[in-house]
């Protein structure tokens, strides 16, 4: 229109088309009117909402689709890679009954009520013949405190045909580097091998912290 004005999209700033015509925003101007108008977004005059649809039905699965792992799963289990196992430490890994490691997909693991901590320190050498400034690497478990002797040297690598050789060895800080022997029990001690770590005071009470009871050392060995 003359002078630039539109009652639709207001007073042109330009000499083009103002922004977004001519479906745009009108531009209000002090004292001109306002025209409101719909096109190609929600508004005044947008129609009606959009009526929901039904819901869709629910159809039961199979009953053995339940089944970890079972058939007709849509989230089956893939081949996984061989877990890389430390032997001395077998019991690390749990076998279970599909021949892999760990927990079968749905299931959950039952653990003990209480544990031990105990760390495993690794030498060809008794420790309690080595020089006080030796370095001893170890392992770190929390150890069932129902676990047998003769599962507790099967689950470290203790393996040797000849019983009498598979050993575990409590081993007792001295300080400032030196250890002590304490405690052993062989393979070939049918009666030790039929006690649980619990019974000989390896308990939930071995936590290491301030003002308790040291953190349970041991030394294995199958030579």
């Amino acid at each position: 229109m003359a002078g630039g004005w539109n009652p639709l999209t207001g007073r042109d700033s330009a000499g083009g088309c103002p922004p977004f015509a001519p479906y745009g925003a009108p531009v209000p101007s002090p004292g001109q009117p306002y025209v409101h108008h719909g096109g190609g977004g929600p508004g005044y005059t947008y129609g009606n909402p959009v009526g929901q649809g039904p819901p869709g039905g629910f159809y039961t699965q199979q009953s053995f689709s339940y089944q970890p792992n079972g058939a007709g799963n849509v989230l089956p289990r893939q081949p996984q890679p061989w877990p890389v196992i430390d032997p001395t430490m077998p019991a690390a890994q749990m076998t279970n009954s599909s021949g892999g490691m760990g927990c079968e997909p749905g299931y959950n693991y039952f653990f003990p009520s209480e544990h031990t901590k105990a760390h495993v320190f690794r030498s060809n050498v008794p420790p309690w013949q080595l020089p006080s400034t030796a370095q001893l690497p170890f392992k770190a478990a929390h150890i069932p405190c129902n676990t047998t002797f003769a599962d507790l040297l099967k689950g470290f690598g203790c393996s040797n045909p000849v019983a009498k050789k598979n050993r575990v060895v409590e081993i007792i800080s001295g300080g400032g580097g030196k250890w002590y022997k304490g405690l052993e029990v062989s393979g070939g001690d049918k009666e030790g091998l039929k006690k649980t770590i619990g019974e000989v005071g390896w308990d939930s009470t071995r936590t290491g912290l301030d003002g308790q009871k040291p953190v349970v050392c041991l030394w294995f060995c199958k030579d």
